[in-house]
């Protein structure tokens, strides 16, 4: 999937042709257990449920996937090749990697020239070759520091078989999106009482 169709950069949603925006994290389920100020286990447990049911609704395991992830940089914050993105593919003998550089993103924020975000694209891997739970759960705990794994970037799930992205953007919301409304068609009913509802009424109108 080309860059100039899908932009990746937050809100995915809101900056695509057609899109499904997500509630994760359960809002039945409280994230603190009161009495003894705990994270509650339960919580992160069902949040990373539903975002592996929604994957595997639109990932088989034969797709041609990639993995974009990225993360700002000074000038001197780098991705290295040991960080926990590497990790999640079983292989990377036969993987394209490329690191690349990016001021066409978040540009409003870039106020110097060694500003920019830094990208790795990890592709011609199959999603069976990723380990998506251990991805999804990082997303989930972005904002909770005393839980692993974590990550401090943004990671894209490129399905180029179907033509989508999926991004889980911390433990409240996911997005998938794609240039095709026909793609999104399945999972719009099937997963349709996870749609947030603050989005929901305009994406009734386009899928419904």
């Amino acid at each position: 999937m080309d860059e100039p169709d899908i932009k990746l950069e937050r809100p995915l949603f809101y900056k695509s042709p057609f899109g499904l925006r997500f509630e994760i994290g359960p809002s039945d389920q409280e994230i603190w257990n009161d009495e003894n100020e705990t994270l509650n286990s339960e919580y992160f447990s069902l949040a990373l449920e539903r975002a592996m049911s929604i994957f595997k609704a639109v990932f088989e395991s034969s797709d041609d996937t990639a993995i974009a992830y990225q993360i700002f940089s000074d000038g001197r914050r780098k991705i290295k090749k040991r960080s926990f993105i590497f990790k999640q593919v079983k292989s990377l003998d036969n993987a394209n990697i490329d690191l690349t550089d990016h001021r066409d993103i978040y540009s409003e924020n870039l106020d110097y020239k060694c500003e920019c975000w830094k990208r790795v694209t990890i592709s011609g891997i199959t999603a069976a070759e990723i380990d998506v739970e251990q991805l999804l759960k990082a997303a989930i705990n972005t904002d909770f520091s005393s839980l692993k794994p974590q990550f401090n970037g943004e990671c894209y799930l490129i399905n180029r078989t179907k033509q989508l992205v999926l991004f889980l953007y911390d433990d409240r919301g996911m997005d998938v999106v794609s240039t095709n409304k026909e793609t999104l068609n399945a999972l719009y009913k099937s997963h349709n009482e996870l749609i947030l509802d603050y989005d929901r009424e305009n994406i009734d109108l386009v899928f419904s």
